[in-house]
């Protein structure tokens, strides 16, 4: 069934302005709640753009937890530009699944069906390069929907297994994936411009 976004409505809202707290009444627009259930759909290349744009929101959400360096922003623009983007979604290994609400992208998954072996534990089966969900929807099931889709297209595939690497300081997404039955199996790295972080390897059979 098609969903799409509420109207916005104009309503009035009250500001405070100078110094003595003076009121002024002015009309501006508040997006009602969300009660839509997001669709998912596999992702084309036409998706590039809006697939990026969320990337880099979410990236930087997560990792930028000291502010924006210099090396955390070359990576962000550099790995999820819509170009990066658009040359993986036209490789034939990969599969991308889109929540949207409406036409608005609220979340994705990446499964690279052709992996080598996971780092540092020989971990087979597809990857799940990454599960991106827009931090206002990440308590809305978004990521529980991609993630079973993302197990659909791993067996599909005939894929034994699903396994993905998380930063170790992201106890949300470690909790997130340990309880839907994934299990950790051991430690990897990530670098980025000669600077390790710890990452955990999980794994679930599919």
């Amino acid at each position: 069934m098609e969903t799409s976004i509420p109207r916005v409505q104009d309503v009035d809202i009250m500001t405070t302005i100078g110094r003595r707290g003076n009121r002024q009444r002015r009309r501006g627009p508040i997006f009602p709640r969300m009660h839509a259930s997001p669709q998912l759909r596999p992702g084309t290349p036409q998706d590039d753009t809006t697939i990026a744009a969320l990337a880099i929101q979410v990236y930087l959400d997560t990792y930028a937890i000291e502010g924006i360096r210099p090396d955390i922003a070359r990576e962000a623009l550099r790995d999820h530009s819509p170009q990066a983007y658009l040359a993986r979604l036209q490789r034939a290994g990969s599969r991308f699944v889109l929540a949207e609400i409406g036409t608005g992208l609220v979340g994705f998954a990446e499964v690279d069906l052709t992996a080598e072996p996971g780092p540092d534990t020989g971990t087979d089966g597809a990857e799940l390069v990454r599960l991106y969900v827009q931090p206002a929807f990440q308590r809305a099931r978004v990521g529980s929907m991609l993630l079973a889709a993302a197990e659909d297209v791993a067996r599909a595939s005939k894929a034994p297994a699903l396994w993905l690497t998380a930063w170790e300081g992201n106890q949300r997404a470690r909790d997130f994936y340990a309880a839907r039955g994934y299990a950790d199996v051991g430690e990897t790295f990530h670098v980025i411009e000669g600077q390790r972080f710890g990452n955990r390897v999980f794994r679930r059979s599919v």
